[in-house]
């Protein structure tokens, strides 16, 4: 008999696509997606990036206890590997190298069934484990070494998307500009954007993330020129004291101001955003200023704050002094409060602006610049990619009002 399964997802965007493959696995073999509260198996695919993933895990489970205490709780991911005691609040758990064979174990017999959009969006993973070494990252530990997807391999991932009525892709990786090193490809993350768009040109597609240290100006320029690539930028700065940065082992802050500075001058509509890590090991008065003073200065339309969480096993949890938690967290308020006022006035900046989105369900679509619109206009089925007119900014909940254009 087919089951009812639900699969929650915590961390990356990877962890998204990953999540998408199993969902669509598991429904070819039968098994209907329904929520967490009527499904007989649960599946958390968690994250061990920070504590908070950690203690998120553990709150899940138990709400998922509360709720449906005869559903089995299979836990994957990131936080099995780290920490299998954790893992154990689950029924079964499997580590990375395992999960992706999840479906098989759970197979029921029937007929396969048509692929669903799980999201609006689809997921496209091409690149796995990271080489790099950040010092406050366990990353490297758990996904391991940099590997590419093959190009075959991608493509017949794409024809699956494209079968099930995605028009916009989402690029994931842990590290998307190592793409391709490991397979010898000299042209590398670039050459396989170039492929998507001569195998894939109706498609639209989103880059999760990118590196500044690696955005060579000649990826640069093609993302900016392609008309396949959403507007929608994620950049990994962390930091932008040179000594913080070194601490972190990411480098120097070389050429961070221009890239955005080129991004906004290109796009002017474009989101771009980041992720700031604050109080980390040794970070001072001064360091603190230095990323404060980029912040206020950058072109960023939005970015996410972190306090800095020690990860055992990683070199930055050795790492003294340690800054106290009320000054991390007295720093982490200030950036945020940053963060809002950039945010809200690059929404006010959109109105009157025609964008493309893509429907995510009725009522409300995800901008191609990665903006939230809410919309009154009948009944637009999910995924469809849609032209939109910004009528109004909602600045108390940051999205936007507007309306398909006649």
């Amino acid at each position: 008999m087919w089951g009812k399964f639900s699969l929650i997802n915590q961390g990356c965007r990877l962890n998204a696509a990953e999540s998408q493959k199993i969902i669509e696995e598991l429904q070819k073999k039968g098994w209907v997606f329904t929520s967490p509260e009527s499904a007989s198996v649960i599946i958390i695919n968690s994250c061990a990036v920070t504590h908070r993933a950690e203690s998120d895990f553990r709150k899940l489970v138990r709400k998922i206890r509360r709720e449906n205490p005869a559903g089995k709780i299979i836990a994957i991911g990131c936080l099995v590997d780290f920490n299998e005691d954790e893992a154990s609040m689950a029924d079964l758990y499997l580590k990375n190298r395992e999960k992706m064979s999840l479906p098989d174990l759970l197979e029921a017999a029937g007929n396969e069934t048509e692929l669903s959009r799980w999201k609006a969006r689809g997921f496209l993973k091409v690149q796995e484990g990271c080489d790099l070494g950040c010092t406050y990252c366990i990353i490297p530990e758990l996904r391991g070494k940099s590997r590419s997807v093959s190009l075959s391999d991608i493509e017949n991932r794409m024809e699956e998307l494209l079968e099930a009525g995605y028009e916009e892709v989402v690029i994931t990786g842990i590290h998307l500009e190592s793409y391709g090193r490991d397979l010898g490809d000299r042209e590398g993350f670039l050459g396989l954007l170039r492929f998507l768009e001569k195998y894939f040109p109706d498609v639209r597609f989103r880059i999760s993330s990118l590196d500044p240290r690696y955005l060579t100006d000649k990826l640069l320029d093609y993302i900016l020129s392609a008309p396949h690539i959403m507007p929608g930028f994620h950049l990994s700065f962390q930091h932008y004291s040179n000594k913080i940065l070194k601490l972190m082992g990411r480098g120097t802050n070389k050429g961070f101001m221009k890239i955005l500075e080129r991004i906004k001058s290109a796009i002017p509509h474009a989101g771009i955003g980041t992720d700031f890590i604050v109080g980390f090991p040794g970070e001072d008065e001064d360091d603190f200023r230095e990323l404060l003073d980029f912040a206020e200065q950058a072109p960023l339309t939005y970015f996410h704050v972190f306090s800095f969480s020690p990860r055992p096993g990683t070199g930055a949890a050795e790492l003294k002094p340690r800054v106290p938690e009320r000054i991390a967290g007295e720093r982490s308020r200030i950036l945020r409060k940053m963060a809002e006022k950039k945010k809200r006035t690059f929404l006010l900046s959109l109105k009157g602006k025609i964008l493309e989105g893509t429907v995510i369900k009725n009522g409300e679509a995800l901008l191609e610049n990665y903006v939230s619109i809410k919309f009154s206009e009948g009944s637009t089925f999910p995924g469809k990619r849609v032209k939109f007119l910004v009528t109004a900014v909602n600045i108390e909940e940051n999205y936007l009002f507007g309306k398909i254009p006649k």
